[in-house]
């Protein structure tokens, strides 16, 4: 397997190489004031329970959210209620869930993938589908042992309780997601702190 997982190393720098750097990838640091090519930026803080939307540097929302049953720590598998931490993006906006308003984020990411080998809860196959998923922008396999499907959605018609509920994602009232859902695209910047 470690000779698979490697040939898919060579092919994607090579790819990465082709198309000029790895400085195009979603959610990298350019030239905008906010550092991420002009995208609005959401920042969370589990601790503090706390999330916040920046466009161009402005802050221009802040929320109080509800995170995973188990909040304290970083996600590591499927099922686990928590809420991870790290780096991701939007992969995708599903306008009519269960919880009303749904951005999925890119969990797992690169380096939840690279853990999740290194540990052996992921094989060559689906470390490379995760990795290949986040290298393009898109939603990242929800099948393997880390889960998947964590995103930043609303209470689904649920009145505010303060308590954390969720399976690992980011809750907010309906009529806080709704304008969060306006305002933000896929590709958006999602940082997600202890």
């Amino acid at each position: 397997m470690a000779v698979v997982r490697w040939i898919v190393v060579v092919a994607l720098l090579v790819l990465i190489a082709a198309r000029g750097g790895a400085d195009e990838t979603v959610g990298s640091a350019s030239n905008g004031s906010n550092g991420f090519n002009g995208y609005p930026v959401i920042e969370i803080w589990k601790a503090q329970r706390k999330m916040q939307v920046r466009q161009g540097g402005v802050l221009v929302g802040e929320y109080r959210v509800a995170l995973g049953q188990d909040p304290r720590r970083g996600k590591e598998v499927k099922g686990d209620g928590r809420t991870p931490v790290g780096r991701y993006y939007v992969s995708d906006k599903n306008p009519s869930s269960q919880f009303h308003r749904f951005l999925g984020i890119s969990y797992p990411n690169a380096e939840d993938a690279e853990r999740g080998y290194r540990n052996g809860l992921l094989d060559a196959g689906q470390w490379a589908d995760i990795f290949l998923a986040n290298m393009r922008g898109d939603a990242p396999p929800p099948y393997t042992v880390l889960g998947g499907r964590v995103g930043i959605h609303g209470f689904g018609g649920r009145p505010y309780v303060p308590v954390d509920w969720t399976e690992g994602c980011i809750a907010v009232s309906d009529d806080e997601i709704e304008v969060i859902y306006d305002r933000v695209p896929v590709g958006t910047p999602v940082i997600i702190y202890e």
